[in-house]
């Protein structure tokens, strides 16, 4: 198995047991997202999720801050989410895989994109096995890798549609085609 393929059946062990884990904890919420976000140049990627009850203690920690902001213009601000990082140690031991492949900047950009495919891979295939669902159940969460604040709405999306089934992304596309789009 070569370093790429290697990481990437790391990564869809630690997105499996974070997923596991957050949903063992949170048994009644009601989970909309996870993915992994990173940079540009690939660096271990983290986990995130949000739940529409995390939407909401994000909400009214943003008010109590004197922040007034909507639902909507967090939903898919995934940073801000309570569940952000939630797994994350999970993640940190795949770091040494990354490591050892040089630091992001000392690596080609071909491998850096290698990399980025193999975070996308890792969560296509547990959703080829059916890890987050069928039908319904699975069109409720959108599953996705971002590289916050470098991100483009056409590249969150092309990101999003290699990974989900079009029923997972009726909202999430929705979102991005409103005027203020969505943040990754």
């Amino acid at each position: 198995m070569d370093d790429v393929a290697h990481i990437r059946s790391a990564l869809r062990a630690a997105a499996r047991s974070a997923w596991t884990a957050l949903r063992a904890e949170r048994p009644s919420e009601t989970f909309y997202y996870f993915g992994l976000w990173t940079t540009p140049l690939a660096h271990r990627p983290a986990p995130s999720a949000c739940s529409l009850e995390g939407l909401e203690r994000a909400v009214e920690r943003c008010r109590a801050e004197g922040v007034e902001v909507n639902a909507d213009e967090l939903r898919w601000a995934v940073n801000d989410s309570p569940y952000d990082l939630f797994g994350d140690r999970l993640f940190a031991e795949v770091e040494p895989l990354f490591d050892a492949l040089g630091g992001p900047y000392e690596r080609s950009s071909e491998l850096n994109a290698d990399l980025l495919d193999a975070m996308v891979g890792a969560l296509a295939d547990l959703d080829a096995e059916g890890f987050f669902g069928v039908g319904a159940s699975r069109d409720a969460v959108v599953l996705n890798v971002t590289t916050p604040g470098h991100d483009t709405e056409a590249e969150l999306l092309a990101s999003a549609r290699r990974i989900n089934p079009p029923g997972a992304l009726v909202r999430y596309e929705a979102d991005l085609a409103a005027p203020g789009g969505a943040e990754g």
